[in-house]
């Protein structure tokens, strides 16, 4: 019997992200075959990009907009509303607003061997900088919303890594905290990707005031070093214990860093992973331990719901 052909699933979560939604939704029509959309409260028009977007494009499908705390829990709401459409040997697709694939995932999981269950991201930051904020003070258009992202963006650095697609099967579920409870192994390669997180003035400043609450909750630990430029340039030994909400940015301008430090893009394609910054792939599980824990899992699911 024939195989169904493999299908990826991605579930985006999204608050405020109108100069950059459609750029980024768009391009994952390109490889996505669903595109599940959760609005967490968005209150500048990006819900409605949404709404459009899906009505031309029958990949993007709207699920709700409900301002609720944010939480990678609500991703897991997103998964489990949309879980039956997932057969197995589909993918499953963390997808942020700010994303865009350098590798072309269709191509790269058809390439995962069975076995491995998880691809992690090789994220490539963009950074706003000090050459960016020169130009921008000389001409506020050049970073304007309806500007192409990488037209804005220019300088960036390999940076970080985590899970980012997840095999579907039978054994696939979800934590309450909100990341997938994955049992096979990661992937040994990682799958490229561009991450826009600051983008211009305006923009930055929108997303300071959007997690402001999230920040005084203790949510994005990363917004929260008190060295930016060594949690630009050495995420892994900042260390969490001095992330407090009173090191939160206050202004754009407390998140530009000097061009000098990282790569200017000129087109050339030259992303090469740099494994020394990233958080390591996690070692490959004997087989044994993946049978144990495949098999302990409809016990631990049992024992919660009777708690």
């Amino acid at each position: 019997m024939r195989q169904p052909a493999m299908r990826i699933h991605g579930l985006s979560l999204v608050k405020n992200e109108s100069d950059i939604v459609a750029q980024s939704l768009l391009a994952a029509t390109a490889w996505a075959h669903f595109i599940y959309v959760y609005d967490n409260g968005s209150e500048d028009g990006t819900w409605d990009i949404v709404r459009d977007l899906a009505a031309a494009y029958p990949q993007i499908i709207p699920y709700k907009r409900e301002a609720k705390p944010y939480s990678q829990s609500l991703r897991k709401a997103l998964f489990e509303t949309y879980r039956g459409n997932g057969a197995p040997g589909d993918w499953w697709c963390m997808l942020d607003a700010d994303e865009f694939f350098i590798d072309d995932p269709r191509l790269f999981l058809a390439a995962v061997s069975e076995g491995f269950d998880e691809v992690w991201g090789a994220s490539f930051g963009y950074y706003f900088t000090d050459v960016d904020a020169a130009r921008y003070a000389e001409s506020p258009n050049a970073y304007a919303d309806d500007v192409p992202v990488g037209e804005k963006c220019r300088y960036y650095i390999n940076n970080w890594s985590e899970p980012r697609f997840f095999r579907d099967s039978e054994r696939l579920g979800w934590y309450e905290g909100g990341w997938p409870d994955r049992l096979g192994p990661a992937h040994r390669t990682r799958i490229r990707l561009k991450h826009y997180q600051y983008r211009s003035p305006q923009q930055i400043q929108k997303r300071i005031e959007t997690r402001r609450d999230a920040l005084n909750r203790g949510s994005f630990l990363h917004e929260m070093f008190p060295d930016w430029k060594r949690a630009v340039l050495d995420p892994l030994n900042v260390g969490f214990a001095d992330c407090r909400p009173e090191n939160a940015p206050q202004t754009w301008r407390d998140r530009v860093i000097e061009a000098s430090l990282l790569i200017e893009e000129r087109g050339e394609g030259n992303y090469v992973v740099n494994e020394a910054m990233l958080p390591p792939l996690p070692p490959v599980r004997p087989p044994w331990v993946t049978w144990l824990r495949a098999r302990a899992r409809p016990a631990k699911r049992f024992l919660r719901r009777i708690a």
